[in-house]
């Protein structure tokens, strides 16, 4: 009895493990997360409510495992106390563009986006003559179609408009059915999508990153271009975990890895990392 009482004493001792991560997954893989916890009766806290803070958190050691939607550039190697951070892709989030489909662009840069739908660019394209490559005569009528809790608008407004604000006749969040008829009924419609249109239902642009020093050549947003990071409108779905810290998280990471989660990070809207990537480190896990 004693010893009893003293191993249920040491297990409510233990701290809980912390998992924070972006807010976009909160109501799918965080909620999953939260079941398996409470169903194996382990201490666990999921606290997905940004990307930033998590980052910070497991840089400083506080947070177990970090579920981050950040750039390339923003995720970090090493911990505040040197200690390596292992990182494990997920997969990514990406922002669609849509024209209609008379419309005679087939591709455009960053810059040109801006110019379109931001305030305060360099270019302020108000009409389709004075956009390159469409020769058209009508006034540009911009949309976005992206719910709540999705991250393609803060996505599209970080990177094509550099952080800076929409202009005020961007109709914001439009429901799905007003985007469909947007960019099938009006021919000077251009439409930012959270998520890949049905067939036939206006035209999906390929976009190029096209600002001073960087590549110029344009690409579909297509899975594979969206998880290697040429097509530009995406954010990497990373997985950091601090080196020490691996073994110990090894069961959950390697459910994150899993084609379960992989169903949960498509129904939040993303696309989630090969199956052959996230095979190959789990089973990297298990060899060690």
């Amino acid at each position: 009895m004693r010893l009893l009482l003293l191993c249920c004493l040491f297990a409510a001792a233990l701290p809980a493990t912390e998992i924070a991560g972006t807010d976009a997954l909160a109501d799918t893989v965080g909620r999953e997360l939260s079941r398996r916890a409470e169903a194996a009766g382990k201490k666990v806290k999921v606290r997905l409510d940004g990307s930033l803070p998590a980052r910070q958190g497991v840089v400083d050691g506080q947070v177990d495992l970090g579920i981050l939607l950040l750039r390339e550039s923003d995720i970090v190697d090493k911990a505040a106390d040197g200690k390596a951070i292992r990182r494990f892709p997920l997969g990514a989030a990406a922002a669609y563009v849509y024209v209609h489909a008379s419309n005679p662009l087939r591709e455009v840069n960053l810059p040109t986006l801006a110019g379109i739908f931001g305030s305060g660019q360099r270019d302020d394209y108000k009409f389709w003559s004075d956009v390159p490559g469409a020769s058209m005569s009508e006034p540009v009528l911009t949309f976005t179609s992206v719910p709540d809790r999705h991250i393609a608008q803060a996505l599209f407004q970080g990177i094509a408009l550099g952080g800076r604000a929409f202009k005020p006749n961007v109709r914001q969040r439009v429901d799905a059915a007003l985007a469909r008829e947007s960019v099938t009924g009006r021919t000077n419609a251009i439409l930012v999508s959270a998520a890949p249109l049905p067939p036939k239902v206006g035209k999906l642009l390929q976009v190029s990153d096209g600002r001073e020093g960087r590549s110029a050549t344009a690409y579909s947003p297509d899975e594979t271009n969206i998880f290697n990071g040429d097509y530009p409108l995406r954010l990497p779905l990373v997985l950091c975990v601090r080196e020490d810290r691996v073994a110990e998280q090894a069961e959950t990471i390697r459910w994150l890895l899993s084609e379960e989660a992989a169903g949960k990070i498509r129904e939040a809207g993303m696309i989630p990392a090969p199956k052959l990537i996230r095979d190959r480190l789990a089973q990297r896990l298990d060899s060690k």
